[in-house]
């Protein structure tokens, strides 16, 4: 699969989530064979006016999580072409998020609330796409209210405007992250447009994205608070993953974290290891992480865990 000039291998997507994308977690999902990962959506007003090596140091990409996305979130033209001008040359693909349903950024004019003028939308995007040679890409929502369904609209619009694939997370902003995932939407979307299409919502193992992709006909699967607690889910193989995998999986985070991260954040750490803990087997009681105080002590709790 190819979204334009980048060749994605496997059909499986880290999707871009805030506070959860470090580089050590990007590192760990293209461990597990994830085709393509994506930063944390980055807000532009964090990277207008920055020095190229603060951009650098910001998005702290490392040649082995290629291909690698780098996501934007903003709704000002002139800061967004900027930023993606800054970012080009760190990025293999760039995209802009229509996604995010936040009430923060929602009231910003951000990620979701783009929806709303579509009209104002093509303007952006064709100007993004017309500031760069990497290939654009977009994650959008189906529309901002549930008896409004506009996904296929803005999806054409979107192609017309020459971004190279879309990512069709199948819900409403008024929705966020509850109710059931409108399947029907995606398949559509897919059906009417010439570019790759990504589907994305609710898949918690490999399986289900395999039924994702077998239900929509979409060309790729994106998995987000799924591939949180189990960054493994991309690998086929570890779908059976017992104690021992999951434990093996946590201290290669904290080996990643501790050589590429700058951070040095025991809470960032600990977060990581018990979003993992999820299905680990054990009368312990593994909420006793989100209470250490150093990566050292966590890394201690965990190695004696069977």
């Amino acid at each position: 699969m190819n979204i334009g000039t980048v060749d994605i291998r496997g059909r499986f997507v880290l999707a871009p989530m805030a506070a959860v994308n470090c580089t050590s977690f990007r590192m760990l999902c293209k461990e597990n064979k994830a085709g393509l990962v994506y930063t944390q959506m980055i807000d532009t007003n964090i990277l207008k006016n920055r020095k190229k090596e603060d951009v650098k140091e910001i998005l702290n990409i490392q040649e082995c999580e290629r291909p690698l996305s780098v996501q934007l979130i903003g709704s000002n033209e002139e800061d967004l072409v900027s930023c993606v001008k800054q970012v080009e040359k760190l990025a293999d693909l760039i995209d802009l998020n229509l996604g995010c349903s936040e009430k923060e950024f929602l009231e910003r004019g951000y990620g979701a609330h783009l929806l709303a003028d579509p009209a104002r939308l093509e303007r952006i995007v064709q100007k993004i796409v017309d500031a760069t040679k990497r290939p654009v890409t977009v994650k959008m929502r189906i529309g901002l209210e549930n008896q409004k369904i506009i996904g296929v609209k803005i999806a054409q619009i979107l192609e017309s405007a020459g971004v190279k694939a879309i990512c069709v997370h199948g819900r409403t902003a008024d929705q966020k992250l509850a109710g059931k995932v409108n399947w029907t939407s995606i398949k559509q979307i897919k059906e009417k447009l010439n570019i790759p299409v990504i589907a994305n919502g609710d898949v918690t193992t490999h399986e289900q994205g395999l039924a994702l992709l077998e239900k929509t006909g979409c060309d790729l699967v994106m998995v987000g608070r799924g591939a949180r607690n189990r960054p493994w889910l991309f690998d086929p193989e570890k779908s059976q993953i017992d104690n021992r995998g999951i434990k093996r999986q946590i201290l290669r985070f904290i080996e990643l974290y501790r050589k590429y991260e700058k951070r040095n954040s025991a809470q960032e750490v600990r977060e990581h290891v018990f979003w993992m803990l999820k299905d680990f087997k054990t009368s312990h009681n593994t909420r006793a992480v989100l209470n250490l105080k150093s990566i050292g002590a966590i890394e201690e709790y965990i190695r004696p865990l069977c």
